[in-house]
């Protein structure tokens, strides 16, 4: 059996994927989960190196992507394009809170904050706190991105 360490940076800035090729099998630990969509951890988790993740995972073209938490995924190029767009989604949802005033909030809690109100409204409240650490991971992100 062949196994090929993947670096997937991203959720956490040491996160790893295995590759079994002959198996044709992605382990995704929790880069990719198998229901609902990755925390990308802030200060170490990176939103740039997620979304390079996701793209170089894509590319293996594997049928199935087992991931750390959750059922086994057997349609891993939709789940992996539906993460992508999920997140370049919710950058777009950020970028339009602090452009409709969460910038101005305060202090860089209060930013956090009032943009984890208004973007993730729809997200139970118990996933707030991992809410905020993506929106963290999202803002250094859109201020370092051009």
């Amino acid at each position: 059996m062949r196994l090929t360490v993947l670096a997937t940076p991203g959720h956490t800035s040491d996160s790893v994927s295995f590759h079994l090729p002959d198996d044709d099998v992605l382990l995704t630990g929790d880069m990719v989960l198998g229901r609902g969509t990755s925390v990308v951890t802030h200060p170490d988790g990176d939103v740039g190196a997620y979304l390079d993740s996701l793209d170089r995972m894509a590319g293996l073209g594997v049928a199935v992507i087992a991931p750390g938490h959750g059922p086994v995924v057997d349609d891993p190029a939709a789940l992996l394009a539906y993460y992508r767009d999920h997140r370049l989604e919710r950058l777009r949802q950020v970028q339009a809170a602090l452009d409709d005033g969460a910038a101005d909030a305060g202090d860089e809690d209060a930013v956090v904050e009032a943009v984890v109100q208004r973007v993730y409204a729809d997200v139970p409240r118990d996933v707030w706190p991992a809410a905020r650490q993506t929106v963290k991971a999202q803002l250094a992100y859109l201020r370092a991105t051009p």
